[in-house]
């Protein structure tokens, strides 16, 4: 909401508007007659708010619900509009870069996958914007269309400012990307860290949006960052707390430095040789070979304690599981649940939900858009 409001009229319109967007993107698909009930605001104005809403874009008409048993006229639904996207959405990793343009439901409607080594922050940040240009030319739109841009990425990441503190797998310290970007498109720009992306977009479009204190941890088996043993699997975690990303007095909340060992330096295969890669482990893992099933249950103690140790200090509601590797992802998540079913405090407390992310390939994608969204919605700015 704008600071500031010059008198009570424009306050008023203000949260009413604000009100019965955040009413119509909680409800799907809703009538006004049904949004007057639920906000408590007069019928008049909300059908004005709902004019308003349509000839901006935000909102359409999608068609009608049941009948009303007073008039015997349906009434006309309305919903987030689909049709147009909204923001553009980037993730940049040691090895690829995901792009898409998302809906005002967070929804990635039209994606890009390519492949990318890590370079300058100047030549990174002109492969993106060629990225989006190719995008929105699909759907004959412009920058200008859209309502914001965000970036997702490895590193510690001073979202406040745009700035990539220290990010390993590219070697960059104290890059204000954020200025590079809105520079080069003419948008705002929001940066983050990619984890923290994903619970920002477990948290309002994902399974988690019913906790207001949550831990999105993401197991990556498959790490190609310059200077990580390729024995080790990657760990990193996105704190919500109280409806808020947490990310600690220096942006450094939620990493995880001490590495576990790879299920690789483990498992052998009928002729005792190593497993040549990740893909070939989860096969013979989903195949039932024994030191695949050996290799992963150890592997999934280890990441068991850290996640167990995170929920006894933190007390989450929910604790989501993500990974570029569902099967391996999944065998984590099945001893976890057993380790948390037998926690003593636990019992007393509260059970944590311990959930597998639903986010999908371009989840970080769809979490990097999410303060492009709040704007959107007028709601307050996470930071």
């Amino acid at each position: 909401m704008h600071d500031n409001l010059p008198g009570t009229p424009p306050l008023v319109r203000a949260v009413n508007r604000r009100l019965i967007l955040d009413r119509v993107r909680q409800s799907g698909e809703v009538s006004r007659a049904e949004l007057a009930k639920l906000t408590a605001i007069r019928p008049p104005t909300v059908s004005a708010v709902i004019k308003q809403l349509i000839h901006e874009g935000l909102v359409e008409e999608i068609g009608s619900g049941e009948s009303n048993t007073r008039t015997g006229r349906p009434p006309r639904l309305v919903a987030l509009a689909r049709r147009r996207p909204q923001a553009v959405g980037f993730e940049v990793s040691g090895s690829r870069i995901r792009a898409a343009l998302c809906d005002l439901r967070g929804e990635a409607t039209e994606k890009a996958l390519l492949p990318y080594a890590p370079d300058t922050p100047e030549r990174t940040v002109d492969r993106l914007f060629e990225t989006g240009e190719r995008l929105l030319r699909k759907r004959g739109l412009r920058w200008s269309d859209m309502q914001g841009v965000g970036v997702a990425l490895p590193g510690l990441v001073d979202t406040s400012h745009g700035v990539v503190r220290w990010s390993r797998p590219f070697g960059w310290r104290d890059v204000a990307l954020g200025t590079l970007c809105a520079s080069r498109w003419g948008l705002a720009t929001d940066v983050m860290n990619n984890v923290v992306a994903s619970s920002m977009a477990s948290h309002f479009l994902g399974d988690a949006r019913h906790s207001r204190n949550l831990i999105f941890i993401h197991m990556r088996f498959d790490v190609v960052e310059p200077g990580t043993p390729a024995d080790a699997v990657r760990l990193g975690s996105g704190i919500i707390i109280n409806g808020e990303p947490y990310h600690g007095a220096f942006g450094a909340a939620g990493e995880i430095s001490r590495l576990v060992v790879h299920p690789l330096a483990y498992a052998r295969d009928a002729e005792g040789r190593p497993f040549a890669n990740t893909a070939a482990l989860e096969s013979a893992f989903l195949s039932g070979v024994s030191s695949a099933v050996e290799a992963m249950d150890r592997v999934a103690d280890d990441i068991s304690n850290y996640v167990i140790h995170a929920i006894n200090f933190l007390d989450p509601g929910v604790v989501v599981l993500g990974s570029d590797h569902d099967v391996l992802r999944d065998a984590v998540l099945d001893r976890l649940k057993r380790i948390l079913a037998g926690d003593a405090l636990r019992q007393e407390v509260g059970t944590t939900e311990i959930m597998a992310s639903t986010l999908g390939e371009f989840g970080m994608v769809r979490g990097a858009v999410v303060p492009t969204l709040q704007r959107v919605f007028r709601m307050p700015r996470w930071s």
